[in-house]
């Protein structure tokens, strides 16, 4: 685990009892004793550093440290006395990626650009692996479809499969130490979940201001070559959020492709092999992803 997200604000020295499964997490996966240090991600997107200062059968006592937040959590935790959770790469170094998008209220929104996934429901185990990956990625907002080609047993999306994905998000941002809250929105038909992204967009326009660097590009990737523009070309704008649509099994339906269009979206295919929903949707985000923090050092030839 590189961070540990908290469901409450804490002050510096403040104390807090973790029970249930947050504790069994704890105690029994991490094998936390009393005096280790490891680093939290409060929900208003800062870091901080915490203590075990007692752990019993049922519960563990954690304590926020005194100075922990941003830039001073890495040099917090050696200061902090105890054992930290594990070596490498931690949370306070990550969050320092000059790559990173920083909100106005101080929060992580990706990287290069904030990159929203819309998705039409695969399969629920293939779906446990795209939310997964995305979120380790750093995907800000992922949009489920009910699509045309979405199998039934994917379309019957229960409470339990939401939570279960929101549990799967909660579990990959703490392995990955993603600063970004990548939020899950329940499967709808398309005309609902366009709705829901053209009222996302409208939010982020009102919230960074009308005269706001970066217009947000709509990508939709298709099988067939359908437009000769690269996705270079599609990103020169330096957009942002960068949203991308990916099919279900059976990829998107003509109908559904033509809604999408109609909302703005620009067809966007890779000249690979042919490739399975869940591959296409990570493979789709990590070159959106890379061409955008690497921005500076490419020019787009017209």
């Amino acid at each position: 685990m590189r961070q540990f997200l908290l469901n409450i604000e804490l002050a510096p020295l403040e104390k807090f009892s973790v029970k249930g499964k947050d504790f069994k997490y704890l105690a029994q996966v991490l094998r936390l004793s009393q005096g280790s240090t490891f680093e939290g991600r409060l929900p208003s997107g800062g870091l901080c550093t915490l203590k075990v200062l007692l752990r019993t059968k049922s519960e563990i006592i954690l304590q926020r440290a005194g100075d922990t937040s941003g830039e001073n959590a890495e040099q917090a935790l050696q200061n902090f006395s105890g054992s930290t959770v594990e070596g490498g790469m931690s949370a306070a170094l990550v969050a320092q990626n000059e790559a990173a998008c920083i909100l106005p209220d101080g929060t992580c929104s990706g990287y290069g650009a904030p990159i929203w996934l819309v998705q039409c429901m695969p399969k629920a185990s293939k779906l446990d692996d795209i939310v997964r990956q995305c979120t380790e990625i750093g995907v800000e907002k992922i949009f489920l479809i009910a699509s045309d080609r979405s199998a039934v047993e994917a379309k019957n999306s229960s409470s339990l499969k939401i939570e279960r994905w929101n549990r799967i998000i909660k579990e990959a941002r703490q392995q990955s130490a993603s600063p970004v809250a990548t939020v899950l929105y329940a499967p709808a038909e398309i005309k609902e979940v366009l709705k829901t992204l053209k009222d996302c967009l409208e939010q982020r326009r009102a919230e960074n201001g009308v005269d706001a660097e970066g217009k947000p590009a709509l990508l939709v990737m298709t099988e067939a070559p359908l437009h000769r523009k690269g996705l270079h070309g599609l990103l020169k704008s330096k957009p942002s959020p960068v949203v991308v649509a990916v099919g279900s099994e059976g990829g998107i339906s003509p109908n559904e492709l033509e809604m999408l269009t109609e909302f703005g979206f620009e067809p966007l295919h890779f000249s690979t092999n042919i490739l399975r929903s869940e591959t296409a949707a990570v493979y789709g985000v990590s070159a959106v992803q890379s061409i955008m923090t690497e921005f500076s050092l490419w020019q787009c030839k017209e």
